[in-house]
């Protein structure tokens, strides 16, 4: 089994350019390539028809060399020297595979090595890029974070950006399928007890986070990703983070309606068929390094610094949806968070519901609701009907009325959430789905929180729940680019499991990952009223739809705070029907100013703001009555709260 899988993700990553298996008419000079720990690393290089010395791409790779070689041929052709490396540990390279741990810019650096290895030959005249997908895509990334200087530009593809975060515990809990399956399929199930060990982010994490680096990170890049591929949130992290850092030079990304194998392509992904899918990235990624790498004036750099597939319903184009669109940032500056409120009979409305109510389901860890599709690599990935798991009693569903016009989503979405538990520990989980006219329900993406992590995913920030008490919690997703159709719905599906995609909880209080028992968890979801649970979805302006939100208002929110009284933390939540100063105060009985939450010029869009009862000065406040006043353009508004210590 593991063999096999080791391969299907062979296969599904060499889908997005040209790579040939075999070269008869072209050879390789193999050097074993010593690092600064005395390990050597198996290395062929592939020459040009030229004795001058020439720019260098290097292709690092835990795949075997010998068969993903990355098209010598071409790259030669090109005027290219081609390194292609086995990764530590892998095939001919000496020492243990420790999963990108050395690759970056730790206590072993190989990628930074090899670099310093190459431009010190004759035939490296000083320019070196770097490239690749998927797992040659992290040794990319990785390489970038290490900062040598000569690595003078790079195209990661598919590729995760911050591992604790992305790959092994998003949300705080463990990413199942996508680690244990890759990593026994290598031969390294050894690492999966290394990574569990480290449930909490720390220094060891950093050294695995690219966006610890982008500060001096100095290699412009090409970020290319899929919407439904298993890294597409760090592909976007990444453009994001380092398009704000001006040493970085220009960055530009293309995200597809792709999985992680299909990249490129006009391939059906899960259940649906997304029509003129295809973008020649292997185009794009030579035109871009024949830039930087080979000084070539081609004119890429003019070209829009975006270009992303916005999906739709593939049977009805002629709306807006299913094509390719150009920027300069995504998501587009005309982006307005709104805010979808859950409500009573299962709707989503735009409204506050005026009274508290609540829903409670029952999570056995026995019985799990299965993974349908989404951000996977080892187990079915797409978007996938899920009619199925609707019919479950442990599946909480909100839908809005059918929509009269197209709904454009692009952005991050999440959901923010009041519940309770009558356990200490539990997760949640939303779905956000496309429920087309026939019935069909397609998963647009999901995501998990684990309710520990509620405050912080470093060991400080582990707060348990108090069984009973009402606390709110954030479900982040990855990112999406979707219209909702006329005639669709949107629906959330909250639940707390979706195995094997995430670990499944066992709701106790054990050390993570380390429980010795199972608990069934009674998990309450609280809305309407002071309980203002609500999934927000990044609305893009300009349609019909939008225009009336924000001329009419109707879906500013009075100011909020929950808890109210509270003893460690209220959560003060408002919205903005359009961009524009903002100012969140605390103030005491006497009208002091306490503390200053808020004070800068904020986009359209719903905010939750956390104050734990401590002044400016960083300092416990006595407890009492306070009031907090939110002031923007036209709007002022107060709330009253009791602090109790």
């Amino acid at each position: 089994m593991g063999k096999k899988i080791l391969m299907l993700v062979i296969v599904l990553t060499f889908a997005w350019s040209a790579v040939s298996y075999a070269h008869a008419d072209v050879t390789a000079e193999t050097y074993m390539v010593e690092m600064r720990d005395g390990i050597r690393l198996a290395t062929d290089v592939y020459f040009p028809d030229t004795s001058e010395a020439r720019p260098v791409l290097l292709y690092r790779t835990p795949y075997w060399k010998f068969i993903d070689r990355a098209n010598p041929p071409y790259w030669n052709g090109k005027g290219y020297v081609l390194v292609v490396q086995d990764v530590r540990g892998r095939f001919g390279s000496e020492g243990v595979d420790s999963v990108f741990l050395d690759d970056g810019w730790g206590v072993k650096q190989d990628g930074y090595d090899t670099i310093e290895w190459i431009v010190q030959q004759s035939w490296c005249n000083g320019n070196v890029g770097m490239f690749g997908s998927s797992a040659r895509g992290i040794t990319t990334n990785r390489a970038a974070g290490s900062l040598h200087p000569n690595l003078i530009s790079c195209v990661p593809v598919v590729a995760c950006s911050d591992f604790y975060h992305q790959v092994v515990f998003p949300g705080g809990e463990f990413r199942k399928s996508l680690c244990e399956n890759w990593l026994r399929a290598q031969g390294s199930g050894y690492m999966i007890d290394y990574f569990l060990g480290l449930p909490y982010y720390t220094e060891e994490w950093e050294y695995m986070d690219l966006h610890t680096r982008t500060d001096s990170i100095t290699a412009p890049m090409l970020h290319v990703g899929g919407w439904y591929d298993c890294f597409s949130d760090g592909i976007v992290a990444a453009f994001n983070d380092l398009r704000d850092k001006p040493q970085a030079g220009p960055q530009k990304l293309v995200m597809g309606p792709w999985i992680h194998g299909t990249v490129g392509s006009n391939d059906p992904v899960g259940e649906l068929q997304y029509p003129n899918a295809s973008f020649d990235v292997s185009d794009y990624t030579a035109r871009w390094l024949d830039y930087w790498v080979q000084d070539d004036t081609n004119g890429v750099l003019d070209e829009p610094d975006v270009y992303y597939y916005l999906m739709g319903d593939p049977d009805k184009t002629e709306e807006i949806g299913c094509e390719w669109l150009e920027g300069d940032v995504w998501p587009p500056e005309n982006a307005v968070e709104a805010a979808y409120f859950l409500a009573d009979s299962g709707r989503l409305n735009l409204g506050v519901p005026p009274d508290n109510d609540s829903l409670t389901f029952t999570f056995d860890p026995r019985d799990p609701v299965p993974t349908l599709g989404g951000n996977n690599l080892t187990i079915p990935g797409g978007p996938f009907d899920q009619t199925a798991i609707g019919v479950r009693d442990d599946v909480l569903e909100f839908l809005t009325e059918v929509l009269n016009e197209p709904l454009q989503v692009e952005g991050v979405v999440r959901g923010e959430f009041f519940v309770s538990s009558d356990r200490k520990d539990t997760d949640f989980t939303l779905k956000l789905v496309d429920v087309y006219p026939d019935g069909r329900e397609m998963l647009v993406t999901d995501g998990v929180a684990r309710a520990r992590y509620r405050l912080g995913d470093r060991e400080e920030d582990i707060t348990f729940l108090t069984p009973g008490e009402i606390v709110p919690i954030t479900v982040s997703l990855p990112p999406a680019a979707i219209v909702f159709n006329s005639g669709h719905q949107v629906k959330v599906c909250i639940s707390s499991s979706n195995y094997p995609r995430f670990e499944i909880n066992p709701n106790t209080d054990d050390p993570p990952y380390q429980e010795t028992d199972t608990l069934t968890a009674n998990n309450t979801l609280y809305y309407g009223g002071a309980y203002c649970s609500a999934v927000i979805l990044p609305v893009v302006a300009g349609s019909n739809f939008v225009q009336h939100l924000q001329e009419t208002k109707t879906w500013r929110v009075a100011l909020r705070s929950y808890p109210n009284p509270f003893r460690s933390h209220t959560v003060i939540s408002y919205q903005l029907p359009e961009a524009g100063g903002v100012n969140l105060i605390i103030h005491d009985a006497l009208g002091r100013r306490i503390r200053t939450l808020v004070d800068r010029r904020q986009p359209a869009g719903a905010y939750y703001v956390m104050w734990s009862g401590k002044n400016d000065s960083g300092n416990q406040v006595h407890s009492g009555i306070y009031f907090c006043r939110l002031e923007t353009e036209g709007f002022t508004s107060t709330r009253k709260m009791l602090f109790l210590k």
